[in-house]
């Protein structure tokens, strides 16, 4: 056998166990990302601060693990390994998380919130490790086709899961614990062959580590560079607005809506889908009208999102609310880090996006903890407004930012292309 065939043979392994680890992943943290929530409040009974904490704390985790990995990934060997490991962890912590109310019933709400916080420092580092073994084990050439094949099916999979996880816990009563440490067992379960699958691909060894040619970092440098401090003020600022109402979205649906396990399964599942549904559309309307006009249009749209969603206690309407926000938060997702890269010089790229993920997630600490906060003194419509009205103020930022003065020239900027016409 050739060189060659061997090598094609390699790549087509690698890419049926990559599908199959991704597949497998979708399911296990589908179950603990839609259901733990509801576990949190329906059968802990927690306090709106643990729910506010559990969307804040993962995010000063995870920033603190990528800037642990930033250091490690570059000097590794091998990346397989190290991303087994990893993710191994953090599939055990599911485990643990079914144990809790055996340990202490008081204590149950915050070391839950606890240990799915700290369960995203591993997470985190394996993301990166995985990313670091796809790059080395799928050519260039097949990427873009890899990718989507994977994200379609991989997607699909999260969506059949998740609607029929939501199904079953439609049987039992909500208050109940025992359902939930039944998926947590599931998902670590679903975990182990996430992580058999992701063993099973074929890494070479490297003959050395990938070269770090990164320049000393200055951190004068970073600010002199007025584009990249634009963009990221403005991007604090509408993140901000975004996620000081995601612990109320949590609120609402369970507390005030009564949602059960079928109809948050069913959110999840709309939301994905308007996801998947646009985020082509998005890439295109990115190139033909600029990158920070369409981010405008999609914060806009997503500043919709929280007041629509306190019209009505109806299951129904707030599926099709969630798949309205899906459709925009491919937009958004898509679109924040493309437009940061459009700012920053390629040579310090590793830099800069260091800096902008230590103020990106200083904010998705706070803004979480400042929504619950605004519950004392507003009630819980009046702070989902305000969620809408910053967004929106975020999405003029935006907007500001793309007619201004140094896009006036730009011809690939949205004022250009409407005053050129």
């Amino acid at each position: 056998m050739s060189i060659d065939r061997q090598a094609r043979g390699s790549v087509r392994h690698n890419i049926r166990a990559s599908i199959l680890n991704g597949s497998y992943t979708m399911i296990s943290t589908g179950i603990i990302g839609t259901f733990v929530p509801l576990y949190l409040i329906d059968a802990l009974h927690t306090s709106n601060q643990q729910i506010a904490l559990l969307n804040s704390l993962p995010a000063i985790v995870s920033m603190a693990a990528s800037i642990a990995g930033l250091l490690i990934i570059p000097h590794l060997l091998r990346y397989k390994g190290f991303t087994v490991l990893t993710i191994a962890i953090t599939r055990l912590s599911y485990l643990l998380l079914a144990c809790i109310p055996w340990l202490s019933v008081t204590w149950s709400p915050a070391l839950t919130v606890d240990l799915v916080a700290l369960g995203n420092f591993p997470q985190a580092l394996g993301t990166l490790g995985w990313q670091a073994l796809i790059a080395q084990l799928i050519p260039h050439r097949l990427r873009a086709g890899f990718f989507s094949q994977r994200n379609v099916v991989i997607t699909l999979v999260g969506l059949v899961a998740t609607a029929v996880t939501g199904g079953l816990l439609q049987w039992f009563n909500p208050h109940w614990l025992w359902p939930y440490q039944v998926l947590f067992v599931l998902a670590g379960g679903f975990g182990g062959a996430e992580v058999y699958y992701l063993s099973k691909h074929k890494e070479t060894l490297l003959s050395h580590p990938a070269p770090i040619t990164v320049p000393p970092l200055r951190v004068r440098s970073l600010f002199r560079n007025k584009d990249f401090v634009r963009y990221t003020l403005a991007s604090a600022f509408f993140n901000f607005g975004w996620q000081l109402s995601w612990p109320l979205f949590t609120i609402f649906q369970i507390r005030d809506a009564h949602a059960t396990g079928f109809w948050i399964g069913l959110f999840t599942v709309a939301a994905q889908f308007g996801q998947i549904a646009t985020f082509r559309w998005w890439g295109r309307q990115s190139v033909r009208s600029g990158g920070l006009g369409t981010l405008a249009l999609a914060s806009a749209g997503i500043a919709t999102v929280p007041w629509l969603t306190i019209l009505s206690t109806n299951f129904w309407y707030l599926t099709a609310v969630n798949l309205e926000s899906g459709v925009f938060l491919s937009g958004i997702n898509l679109l924040l880090f493309t437009q940061l890269l459009a700012v920053i010089p390629h040579q310090s790229r590793p830099h800069y996006i260091a800096t902008y993920n230590v103020v990106l997630g200083a904010i998705a600490f706070l803004a979480p903890e400042f929504g619950v906060w605004c519950l004392s003194w507003l009630n819980l419509p009046d702070t989902m407004v305000l969620s809408s009205v910053w967004r929106f103020a975020g999405g003029v930022l935006f907007m500001a930012i793309a007619v201004g003065p140094g896009a006036l020239a730009d011809p690939r900027s949205l004022w250009w292309r409407v005053t050129h016409r």
